[in-house]
């Protein structure tokens, strides 16, 4: 079996998105959304979807009229701490609100979904665990 030589950026002109044009990544390596969703930037925040970013607008005028206060984006709750099993280090389970805010006195976790990603179960799993371990919050979802 022969094995093709050639260095890093032989490989980027080879494999570029563009043919003849020079990227800095090759097309295969491009990550696209698998929702199909676009990114877009906000304020120098950059948001998984344009729904999400569309709430974060909405959020940032009801934050100015002093409907809402302590608006956070990503803020990451643990859901279930690492641990050790049999010897073996297990990975603690994080769940990230897409914001969070005071509204008359509560604390409020929102996350931004669209029909599809609510219905996945991991998605279905945290939620629940999040509800379990923190009681004293509300859970929102914006569809």
């Amino acid at each position: 079996m022969e094995f093709l030589q050639m260095s890093a950026e032989e490989f980027r002109k080879r494999f570029a998105k563009n043919q003849g044009q020079e990227s800095e990544k090759p097309a295969w390596l491009t990550k696209n959304n698998k929702f199909h969703a676009e990114k877009t930037t906000v304020e120098q925040k950059t948001f998984d979807s344009k729904k999400e970013a569309q709430r974060y607008v909405n959020l940032r005028h009801l934050e100015a009229a002093g409907v809402i206060s302590n608006l956070e984006c990503q803020k990451r709750f643990t859901l279930l701490a690492p641990f050790i099993y049999h010897g073996k280090k297990i990975r603690g389970i994080d769940y990230l609100a897409d914001f969070c805010y005071i509204q008359d006195g509560q604390q409020i976790a929102e996350d931004v979904k669209s029909a599809i990603t609510r219905k996945r179960p991991e998605y279905i799993i945290k939620k629940k665990l999040f509800m379990a371990n923190y009681p004293d919050w509300i859970f929102r979802e914006e569809i």
